[in-house]
């Protein structure tokens, strides 16, 4: 089993009801689920929004349009795996246009190994890209906590005429006494001191 959580989500984008069936009966069991289908590309964007999947599958060409921007659109804009099946005779050019995306392409038809390789690979990059997202968002705060701290220090240096040190052990300070994050200090003096300027 691939995770010991929970199942990844799989969502199907396929004019054909062939290879959703195909899909349905051979996906690795335990450690993926279907969640979602869609038979053509405006269909899948429609189900898609505010929604993100661990592997979206597409089944190219579909009935509206090829498929391959749709697919680079939802590698380019989800945190999902996308898995690009095409036909083999396509895979060599598709798989040029598509992987700078990211995107995962396997030529048709496939061995059933294939298929659960591709599957595990595309889900063990969306795990990463997990971690990757949320290390990046961590850090975005921790930014943001700085900015903030910076601009009180500064309030605290023109307002209150302290050096920058000084400043800087006021907010620690305040923080630890009222039991609250530097952050939280740091917006208080300001919401003290900058309306003043």
């Amino acid at each position: 089993m691939l995770s010991r959580y929970r199942e990844k989500e799989v969502f199907i984008i396929s004019s054909n009801d062939n290879f959703c069936r195909y899909v349905r009966d051979n996906l690795p069991d335990g450690d993926f689920r279907i969640a979602g289908t869609a038979g053509s590309c405006t269909e899948a964007r429609q189900k898609m929004i505010g929604r993100s999947y661990a592997v979206v599958l597409i089944n190219i060409p579909l009935a509206d349009e090829s498929g391959t921007e749709l697919s680079g659109d939802i590698a380019e804009n989800t945190s999902g795996s996308v898995v690009a099946v095409v036909k083999t005779e396509q895979e060599t050019e598709l798989r040029q246009y598509l992987e700078p995306f990211g995107v995962f392409v396997l030529g048709r038809p496939f061995p059933h190994s294939s298929f659960h390789q591709v599957m595990f690979d595309a889900a063990s990059a969306q795990a990463r890209m997990q971690v990757v997202s949320m290390e990046n968002q961590r850090l975005q705060t921790k930014l943001l906590d700085l900015r903030i701290i910076n601009r009180a220090k500064l309030a605290l240096i023109r307002y209150v005429g302290m050096d920058e040190n000084t400043a800087h052990k006021f907010i620690e300070q305040q923080a630890m006494n009222q039991r609250i994050s530097k952050r939280d200090a740091a917006e208080n003096i300001l919401k003290t001191y900058e309306h003043q300027g």
